[in-house]
């Protein structure tokens, strides 16, 4: 692998590879491996929007390997003076960085892994239409607690057409395979996914119905750009995930979030509690997954 910027440059068979190389880097007391495996390899994560669990899991999974990371602050380079990304990354190349990893707003990932070849590129997340490493570390998530990953009745509720997560997550199921795939949330947050290649829902119960993995997506207010037209307690009322609505899911369903959560909006604050929900392991897992992919990486 020279560069992972968008799932589908990957098949079946290297996601399963990679998932491998992930589990055997987790202890049985989901703890990490930490072996000085690459001392020579240098990471670079330049993130020009927040991020707390993919920015640390990188610097952990790094650091894990034995690989030096730097931490590259966009707010203390010269990209605030008006230096263009591409002089910046032009200057880290120079400097012995041998992978960098770049969240942004915009979709900019495969024009600069062109332009500079000596250095390897890694998708932390890139405008709304992707985040590779999320939706590997969700397909191990998966795979750790279900016997039939690629034939799961899937449901993802939220902002679809703002999240980077789910369109990675889309792109992987085409892979990996799916039994049912349906969508849900408020119409004016998901008129990408009203047409006859998805099966969209605006009510939530029935896309709940006898569901075994549900996702639940956060309002991308930063990406709106204007209000909604309905009100907050409305919008909490149709399509927030609570105990009662569960009850239409499959007995023994999986409930995920990338996070962050925005508990009592997306999600009832009680569900935190329940066996179903997955979503400390796939914090957990995204330790391991991004261990996986820098292996991969600087081995190539």
């Amino acid at each position: 692998m020279q560069n992972l910027i968008d799932i589908s440059a990957l098949d079946k068979q290297e996601i399963s590879k990679l998932l491998k190389l992930a589990t055997q880097f987790k202890t049985d007391q989901n703890n990490f491996i930490h072996d000085d495996i690459y001392p020579d390899k240098t990471v670079g994560s330049l993130f020009f929007e927040p991020s707390t669990r993919t920015k640390l899991s990188f610097q952990v999974a790094t650091k894990n390997l034995g690989a030096r990371f730097i931490d590259i602050h966009y707010s203390e380079t010269s990209l605030q003076k008006g230096e263009s990304i591409e002089d910046t990354i032009e200057a880290i190349s120079l400097m012995g960085i041998d992978v960098l990893i770049i969240r942004h707003q915009d979709e900019v990932l495969k024009d600069l892994a062109i332009q500079f070849p000596n250095i390897k590129f890694i998708n932390a997340g890139e405008g709304t239409s992707s985040h590779p490493t999320q939706a590997l570390t969700d397909y191990m998530t998966m795979s750790e607690f279900s016997t039939n990953p690629d034939n799961l009745d899937i449901s993802i509720v939220g902002d679809l057409d703002h999240s980077r997560v789910a369109a990675s997550f889309i792109a992987l199921l085409k892979i990996v395979g799916f039994k049912r795939l349906r969508l849900a949330g408020l119409p004016e947050l998901c008129k990408n996914y009203q047409n006859n290649n998805f099966e969209y829902f605006d009510n939530l119960n029935e896309a709940l119905r006898d569901s075994e993995l549900i996702m639940a997506l956060r309002i991308q207010n930063e990406r709106l750009n204007k209000e909604l037209s309905i009100k907050h307690t409305e919008y909490i009322s149709r399509y927030q995930i609570t105990l009662d609505s569960l009850r239409f899911a499959n007995k023994d369903f999986l409930l995920f979030h990338p996070g962050p959560v925005n508990w009592g909006i997306e999600l009832e604050k009680t569900i935190a509690n329940i066996k179903n929900c997955k979503i400390t392991n796939q914090v957990i897992n995204g330790v391991a997954i991004r261990m996986a992919i820098l292996s991969n990486i600087f081995s190539s």
